[in-house]
């Protein structure tokens, strides 16, 4: 136990804590999100998660997305898909880096000062590096007809060189700084130190580092070197290491406390308010980033270096059992074990009116206002907001008629009241016929040979599959003894995650959301909401299907480990703002301009949306 900052453990009943103001922080390595935890029966008997143990051993480094054993050295790097790595692993890696001489050679204070690099092709690069060379060499010239010592004195001597010197400053530092980060993606074992590439933004080589880096430090932008990426590289490894171990507490803080405000309420107008008992009107609070600093405060880890030294106290193995009880902050007074929540989805601009380039490749015109997600509560005769995501609606995307050809169909985003009454963790997604074969396959290495196999990872369960790690179902609640009208919309993780701020991408219909904010949406509802766990929801679907000479197989065991919310949330998904020149959707297909269909009429779609 942790007060104040002072380790005050003693022999105190785990069913104690709560009553004393503690809240147990589980730092052990079998840690999973509520939505995975271990569930009993009526009967006592465990229900089995299916996704438990994957999940587990992927935050563990110990197998990866198909269950098989990692390689010796490999590592998962998995927070942009919602799972982060167990304590033990954080610990690994940042004495590891610790122990590493190669980063003593690498010039962080230059990485720091970049912005950005930008990455080339080679013929661009070429020509940049030329056009570098003649401003330096004006620049030269100059500084000696001036007779200057330095370029420094040159341009205090004439300021209106200072643009044309910030130029060729910038140039050869951004070069310099390009060695810089390949030393560093070779040092954290993201590049081979042999590797062969070029410093160009299609080499896969590159490419393939970057986006190791990317995800091992969950940033958020497209394989490069942008702000994002750059302001991570500029940080020595034991302050990047206590960035992850930051972001993984997170996560337990906030499971444990049972919280979600994360500072995103606020609106276009200002801060979301709510005003309390004593009459004060005050900001919807940011509980996420409150606790977790209150926790790293009162264990005593808000400093990188001390962090480091309390896990140099605590070897490997004490990960197994090791908990924290820390007091927190008191939650806001609306906080209470049933609370009225209700989700709203603005859908943003819809653009229904389809678009094509001279290629004749459909394109979207850009969204000013895009889609968002809103977790609103109420509380007295008050109701506001807690949290704002992006997420995603509908578009045009392609499906495959019964005629076996692709054509492409508006899935969009359902309009109007629905409820939340199937949250379901671990889910599949079982494709619909119209889902184009070319997805349902990927190359796999199978014992030593590069074969075309099943594509489970889109259909899961796992943190690529199209629901992510959770999903909630969105449905019209049936009335008079009917059931539910359900479309298959839902509101779901995504391992797309450039896909929800990009205002050039759609879903199939369903709501993304950022993974790691899907499991804390749903962890929340559930420990805010009266519920009964239904345990796996068996399937046990099979279908067969034709491609390239040959036949493919999908087995599907369970739809997930399901929840029902009793009473369900409610939902209800705004029209949005029109644009265009068409009022409402298509309903039929538009051939593709690409493609030569058979003749006849082209044929009708048949089901609702509901694909990812």
């Amino acid at each position: 136990m942790f007060v104040d900052g002072q380790d005050k453990t003693a022999s105190l009943p785990l069913t104690d804590l709560a009553g004393q103001g503690f809240t147990l922080v589980n730092l052990r390595n079998d840690w999973t999100p509520f939505i995975f935890a271990e569930f009993k029966d009526a009967e006592g008997n465990t229900l089995p998660n299916r996704y438990r143990r994957i999940y587990m051993g992927l935050a563990n480094n110990r197998t990866d997305g198909d269950g098989r054993d990692l390689p010796a050295g490999a590592q998962n790097y998995l927070e942009l898909f919602g799972l982060p790595p167990a304590i033990g692993v954080v610990r690994g890696r940042l004495l590891g880096d610790e122990e590493k001489a190669c980063h003593k050679d690498i010039d962080y204070d230059l990485l720091a000062s970049l912005e950005r690099i930008p990455l080339r092709k080679p013929s661009e690069q070429k020509t940049a590096a030329a056009a570098n060379a003649r401003l330096r060499k004006q620049l030269d010239e100059a500084r000696a007809k001036a007779g200057a010592a330095s370029d420094e004195a040159l341009i205090a001597a004439q300021p209106d060189l200072k643009d044309e010197w910030a130029a060729v400053d910038l140039f050869d530092r951004q070069t310099r700084g390009f060695d810089e980060v390949i030393k560093r993606l070779k040092c954290d074992g993201h590049m081979k130190a042999s590797a062969r590439f070029k410093q160009d933004p299609e080499d896969p080589i590159l490419r393939e580092g970057l986006l190791s880096f990317q995800m091992r430090h969950m940033i958020y932008e497209f394989p490069g070197l942008r702000s994002g990426t750059m302001k991570v590289m500029g940080k020595r490894p034991l302050v990047s290491n206590y960035d992850q171990f930051v972001r993984a507490l997170r996560e337990r803080i906030a499971d444990a406390a049972g919280i979600l405000e994360d500072g995103t309420a606020a609106t276009d107008d200002g801060p979301q308010t709510w005003t309390n008992a004593a009459g004060q009107t005050v900001p919807v609070p940011n509980l996420v980033e409150e606790f977790t600093q209150a926790a790293l405060t009162q264990i005593g880890i808000d400093t990188p270096e001390k962090l480091l030294e309390f896990l140099k106290l605590h070897p490997a193995e004490d990960f197994e059992w090791l908990q924290a009880a820390v007091r927190l902050p008191p939650k806001p007074e609306y906080y209470g074990e049933h609370m009225e929540l209700d989700i709203v989805v603005d859908r943003g601009d819809v653009w229904y009116q389809p678009t094509w380039d001279d290629a004749g490749v459909m394109r979207y015109p850009s969204r000013e206002r895009m889609p968002k997600l809103y977790l609103a509560v109420k509380h007295g005769d008050q109701r506001f907001n807690i949290v704002k995501w992006p997420t995603t609606i509908g578009g045009w995307r392609a499906e495959q008629a019964a005629n076996g050809y692709e054509y492409y169909r508006y899935k969009g985003s359902d309009v109007g009241k629905r409820v939340i009454r199937k949250i379901l963790s671990g889910p599949t997604w079982v494709a619909p016929p119209s889902t184009p074969i070319r997805g349902l396959i990927k190359p796999a290495d199978v014992n030593g040979h590069r074969e075309r196999i099943v594509n489970y990872d889109e259909m899961g369960p796992g943190y690529l599959s199209a629901y992510g790690l959770v999903a909630g179902y969105f449905v019209v609640p049936g009335v008079d003894g009917r059931g539910d009208f359900d479309n298959g919309i839902r509101a779901h993780g995504s391992s797309e995650y450039l896909s929800i701020t990009n205002p050039s991408k759609f879903s199939h219909g369903c709501h993304r959301l950022m993974n790691h904010l899907a499991v804390r949406l749903y962890d929340f509802l559930l420990r805010h909401r009266k519920h009964e766990v239904m345990g796996d929801l068996k399937l046990n679907a099979s279908r067969q299907f034709y491609k390239d000479e040959h036949v493919y197989e999908v087995r599907l065991q369970t739809r997930g480990f399901e929840f029902q919310l009793t009473p369900p949330v409610p939902v209800n998904v705004l029209e949005g703002r029109i644009r265009g020149g068409w009022s409402r959707p298509f309903e039929g297909y538009l051939p593709k301009p690409d493609l030569v269909y058979p003749p006849g009429p082209v044929p009708s779609p048949k089901g609702g949306g509901g694909e990812p």
